[in-house]
């Protein structure tokens, strides 16, 4: 059974097994916790053009994205990330160079290299 209901404090309760949209947005917009140096929209989740699920889309969210209360976390996969470098000189066009990091291929490197200061060590 499902169900949309009501309450008395605006709150939409929606009551189903499945919650399903068709469509690409779910935009979250409070205007009054925006910020003025963010974006006309606030995309929370996009079904992104290359078929996957990406949060804050575009940085529409100037503050972020912040995880509370977690006591485990789990990635199945890869994680990568951009590390902008705002100290740096600008690219053409006004923008810090961007690097991309692989997570695997940081603990990969820092494990080979615990392993020579072991071995180092050793002799």
């Amino acid at each position: 059974m499902t169900d949309i209901k009501l309450d008395n404090t605006e709150t939409v309760i929606a009551v189903a097994p499945v919650f399903k949209v068709e469509g690409h947005d779910i935009i979250l917009d409070a205007a009054e916790r925006r910020r003025s140096d963010g974006a006309s929209f606030r995309r929370a989740l996009v079904h992104d053009q290359n078929d996957g699920l990406t949060v804050n889309f575009n940085n529409d969210y100037p503050g972020g994205v912040t995880i509370n209360g977690v006591t485990s976390l789990t990635v199945a996969g890869d994680i990568e990330f951009r590390i902008s470098h705002q100290d740096e000189v600008l690219l053409e066009g006004g923008h810090p160079p961007d690097e991309v990091v692989n997570f695997a291929e940081v603990i990969k490197t820092l494990r080979n290299e615990i392993r020579q200061l072991q071995s180092q060590l050793a002799e």
